[in-house]
């Protein structure tokens, strides 16, 4: 095979967020153990694969797997999970770095108990970041006070500086993909700008959009075998998502399946990739050799901690 010629044919919610997530007041009163929340990035090659859906949706299902959960929308100049989310963040990241305001002041949880680190729409201005900046974003969010069991960051599609910022800062890297031959070549060119500029050696598959799993594994299959061929990169596959008339729906709505028709073949399958992701940070996450996010936190809780 060429190498860039790819072919593929109403649940229970924790609390916790209105006590806690919610100002800094809410914070625990006792000092605990040291806690790691690995992050995983949300990426794509192209926009139009449903990748903020997936980040969104995703959140629910764990937010009903009594998880807490942080995404972060990474997408610094056209953000919009907020819009999923349901929030009307007072600030956003674009804050943050012109230094309007401070991490803790932009965090904003929705009713479901999902916190939201929001993203800016329509700065341009940083959408290239400097490194005193990406330095500054890492240090305070090992620095913020509320307990996590997930993070999730959502990119921007593409390439770009931003995007391989925060994808390698990212303990795991989840690349979202549909079937259009345009979609998985733009995958593989993620995994190929990551794997051979910034030495990431591990990718997950998310197959999304696609009429049944033998199609999302013909998918998957394609792009494994090509990347290892080609870039020495491990590819495994997370799961599917089908293309499902009340997935489309919601979307029209700017809502998440998951919470709006949890019965529906696309929420159940966010469901199960959902455990799958709970699954991969119980097993533990490996220090990857570059910045990344909470890594304090990550040595610390290697280390055993109080």
């Amino acid at each position: 095979m060429d190498e860039m010629t790819l072919s593929g044919d109403a649940a229970v919610t924790p609390n916790f967020a209105q006590d806690r997530f919610r100002s800094p007041q809410g914070r625990l009163a006792k000092r605990r153990r040291v806690t790691f929340a690995p992050a995983f990035a949300i990426t794509s090659g192209k926009g139009g694969v449903g990748k903020t859906n997936v980040a969104a949706n995703l959140a629910a299902a764990l937010t009903q797997k009594h998880k807490r959960v942080m995404v972060v929308d990474a997408d610094l100049g056209l953000g919009n999970l907020d819009l999923l989310l349901g929030v009307k963040p007072t600030y956003t990241l674009a804050d943050f770095f012109t230094g309007a305001a401070a991490l803790e002041q932009i965090l904003v949880a929705n009713e479901n108990g999902i916190l939201l680190l929001p993203g800016a729409s329509g700065a341009q201005e940083i959408t290239s970041l400097r490194y005193d900046q990406k330095l500054a974003l890492l240090t305070e969010l090992d620095a913020i006070g509320h307990e996590m069991d997930l993070v999730l960051v959502d990119t921007a599609s593409g390439i770009s500086d931003a995007v391989t910022y925060f994808t390698t800062a990212a303990q795991e890297i989840v690349v979202v993909v549909t079937p259009e031959p345009a979609a998985m070549t733009d995958a593989y060119a993620v995994v190929k700008v990551l794997a051979s500029a910034h030495r990431q050696n591990r990718f997950w598959i998310l197959a999304n959009h696609v009429s049944g799993e033998q199609q999302a594994r013909r998918l998957f299959d394609a792009l494994s075998r090509t990347a290892l061929r080609f870039l020495n990169a491990s590819l495994d596959f997370l799961g599917w998502v089908p293309r499902d008339p009340y997935l489309v729906r919601a979307v029209a709505r700017s809502q998440m399946v998951v919470l709006e028709t949890p019965e529906s073949p696309s929420a159940q399958a966010f469901i199960r990739i959902a455990e799958r992701l709970i699954q991969r940070a119980a097993a533990g996450v490996q220090v990857k050799g570059n910045v990344q996010f909470f890594l304090r936190r990550m040595l610390a809780a290697e280390r055993g901690e109080q």
